[in-house]
């Protein structure tokens, strides 16, 4: 294990005043936390030395995070940024997710393959999942997903410890397109695309907990054929909720998108201000708090493209508007992939020399503004 000197260190930054605004729209955001112990600020963790950016992807107990610096797996306690150890053969990879007992999954890469694993601090080598080539999510009681590539085509796996526990199929008629994400009850998230004669058709997937349950595909999917809209779940919280993005490419177009138990319907809850675009990457485990990115369509709209503003790290409450959480420079782009309960939100931020950052958001409804 490695640790960045305090050379590389980088002090916690007070988040950069938003934007003008009306009172209105200036005032915390509905269930914004209200503990003297909540300070809203932009934290920015350390980087590895070299080139490249650094991004959270997953946020654990206190102040570990997790994710990728310079390409390789990494995960911080506070600021500080330790290596997670590669194996053998492997130059590369990301940790994807930590459960709250500090239990980190990830993938690792090098020439020519991929693999799953797990690891905790402190351990002087990770774990390679069997048949794994990447690992997704983690929850609390330690199962893990993620799939394998066997001749072109997506297996699903989930692991308990270092065995499969269960294989992953989608429902008949489907190929699987993705195994995104697990919660405490052994619910489990995806994607896959169905194929009849000569249409095609995408849907979001989900998994309940017995070993032996079929996937259900999400609602709204469009069996009848429309080869231009893909639904890809990222997220699955405690209560059975999940996040995720309607994707429509004949427009350029991301809508960020919530299914709710029995999944019969799916709900967009609208764009980041005057944005054309955007995705929901991750939901808080209990508290129905979601992240994701804003950006804009280059066929809506604005024109000409280039006006268009950086991407921004949004957040929603789970209702009203979507908000936009502050940059790290102000025409940095930043992009939201985790958020926990106690409203830490995990992603990344352009500095101003355009550099990726790992960031954390702290008290992050405190921060967010209407744009």
């Amino acid at each position: 294990m490695a640790v960045v000197t305090a050379a590389f260190l980088t002090p916690l930054l007070t988040a950069s005043p938003a934007p003008a605004a009306s009172a209105a729209s200036a005032r915390p955001a509905d269930g914004a936390a209200r503990s003297a112990a909540c300070r809203p600020a932009l934290q920015v963790l350390a980087s590895l030395p070299g080139s490249g950016g650094s991004q959270v992807k997953g946020l654990g107990p206190k102040a570990l995070a997790v994710g990728a610096s310079r390409g390789l797996p990494v995960y911080w306690t506070g600021t500080r940024v330790h290596r997670v150890p590669l194996p053998a053969g492997f130059t590369s990879g990301e940790v994807a997710a930590v459960n709250a007992q500090g239990l980190m999954v990830g993938t690792v890469n090098g020439p020519g393959r991929n693999a799953a694993f797990s690891f905790r601090s402190g351990a002087r080598t990770v774990t390679l999942l069997p048949e794994g080539t990447h690992a997704a999510d983690v929850n609390d009681r330690g199962l893990i997903v993620g799939g394998a590539v066997k001749n072109g085509a997506l297996i699903g796996l989930e692991w308990e410890g270092a065995r499969i526990h269960r294989r992953l199929t989608p429902p008949a008629g489907y190929a699987l397109r993705s195994v995104t994400a697990i919660n405490n009850a052994g619910q489990i998230a995806g994607s896959g695309e169905a194929f009849k004669d000569e249409e095609s058709w995408s849907a979001g997937l989900f998994w309940p907990a017995r070993r032996d349950a079929a996937a259900v595909p999400l609602q709204r999917y469009w069996p009848s054929g429309v080869p231009y809209d893909y639904w890809y779940p990222r997220d699955i919280d405690r209560a059975g909720r999940i996040v995720g993005t309607h994707d429509v490419t004949r427009l350029d177009t991301r809508a960020p998108t919530q299914w709710l138990p029995p999944y019969a319907t799916e709900n967009e809850p609208g764009l980041l201000g005057e944005r054309t675009s955007g995705t929901f990457e991750a939901i808080s485990p209990t508290t129905n708090v979601s992240v994701g990115t804003a950006m804009d369509s280059h066929i809506v709209g604005p024109f000409p493209p280039e006006t268009a503003p950086p991407e921004q790290a949004q957040i929603w409450p789970g209702t009203g508007p979507l908000l936009a959480l502050p940059r790290l420079s102000p025409e940095g782009a930043s992009q939201a992939y985790a958020v926990s309960d106690d409203q830490r939100v995990g992603g990344s931020a352009a500095d101003a020399a355009s550099t990726s950052r790992a960031v954390v958001w702290t008290c992050a409804l405190r921060q967010a503004y209407r744009p």
